[in-house]
């Protein structure tokens, strides 16, 4: 275990698979950012305009998620170049079974990568009330849904502009990304309900 610890986060192998991502652009990133939180200010003033309200913690999660949001866009599509990476891999334990080489250990950094860069948005996720109002297999079943639609989004936007391979291993780690990004907010979300229920109680 420890040797593949060793292997996996040695910093060649993370830097050869964070070059895989690419690079993000803080003028990109304040740009996306905006756009973003200017779609959530515009979705809070339709649904008043219905008559609807919105909870300031929905709010604040949107803001959360625009702000993410341009993170992933940025690592996925927007910081590399058209026809860059062109092809498609339907194996989903490509790279993940073969001899102890550099491509062996250099792809399972790219998917412990890819699991990681979708935890923190099934958390952001989790945290609307449209989500973590419901019960524990709709939150979790509604995670993953999301998650396995935005990668899928993602794949298919680089397929069509050459920015990325379409691979199957992607959908599914991103996918798994966002269920122990879940995970995270039911564990973190029942430790708060306990130290809150004990405050009260004194």
């Amino acid at each position: 275990m420890i040797r593949i610890i060793s292997k996996v986060f040695s910093a060649r192998t993370m830097n050869m698979a964070l070059e895989q991502f690419g690079a993000v652009s803080l003028k990109d990133f304040v740009l996306f950012s905006l756009l973003g939180i200017i779609f959530v200010t515009m979705i809070v003033l339709i649904r008043r305009l219905l008559g609807k309200e919105t909870e300031p913690s929905d709010i604040l999660t949107g803001i959360m998620l625009a702000v993410y949001m341009s993170i992933i866009l940025q690592l996925t599509l927007v910081c590399r170049a058209d026809n860059s990476r062109i092809g498609i891999e339907l194996n989903i334990f490509h790279g993940l079974m073969g001899p102890d080489n550099d491509f062996h250990w250099l792809m399972l950094a790219y998917v412990i990568l890819n699991c990681m860069l979708f935890i923190p948005y099934g958390f952001i996720w989790s945290l609307f009330s449209f989500v973590n109002s419901r019960r524990m297999l709709i939150q979790v079943t509604l995670v993953t849904l999301i998650s396995f639609v935005t990668s899928l989004i993602i794949e298919t936007a680089q397929l069509l502009t050459g920015r990325g391979y379409y691979e199957i291993q992607d959908l599914v780690f991103n996918t798994l990304g966002g269920i122990i990004g879940w995970i995270v907010f039911y564990v973190v979300y029942g430790i708060g309900k306990r130290i809150a229920g004990k405050v009260v109680d004194r």
